[in-house]
């Protein structure tokens, strides 16, 4: 079974401690998916834009789009290709930022990043399924650590 939690965007300063005092001892699983999406996300935000905004220019759906930033769903080369020109950033940069968030999430013994179709294979294990907001609270944590 995967647990998906989110994490009100009070608790980012204490995420990872916030696992632990919930009495969490199962690890916490990332798919690389979560990690693009996250980043997706992270950067229409930047641009103050919302779902509404991608959906107009780009043509994909609020669904699909919404299961995107949340690494519910897989993204196609050709749904990132739209995105980023949406977004006005290239792709690589998108890629690039998801791999230094794989780098500093490896570092993390709770935590073990994998594809889509592992978790799926392994859905009767416990384990805490992190994207979204969440994903984007233990990232930022792990970050400043690392400073």
């Amino acid at each position: 079974m995967i647990l998906r939690i989110r994490i009100p965007n009070v608790m980012y300063k204490n995420t990872i401690n916030s696992f632990c005092q919930w009495g969490c001892t199962m690890k916490q699983l990332v798919t690389y998916n979560a990690l693009v999406g996250y980043e997706l996300e992270k950067q229409r935000k930047q641009l103050g834009l919302e779902q509404a905004d991608l959906v107009e220019r780009t043509g994909m759906s609020q669904p699909v789009l919404s299961r995107v930033e949340k690494g519910k769903a897989s993204i196609t080369i050709d749904q990132l290709f739209l995105l980023c020109q949406a977004l006005k950033v290239e792709p690589f940069e998108i890629i690039r930022n998801a791999q230094s968030g794989v780098e500093v999430l490896k570092k993390e013994e709770s935590i073990a990043i994998q594809t889509t179709k592992q978790v799926s294979k392994k859905s009767n294990e416990a384990g805490a399924l992190l994207a979204g907001a969440a994903l984007g609270a233990v990232l930022g944590v792990l970050l400043t650590r690392n400073k």
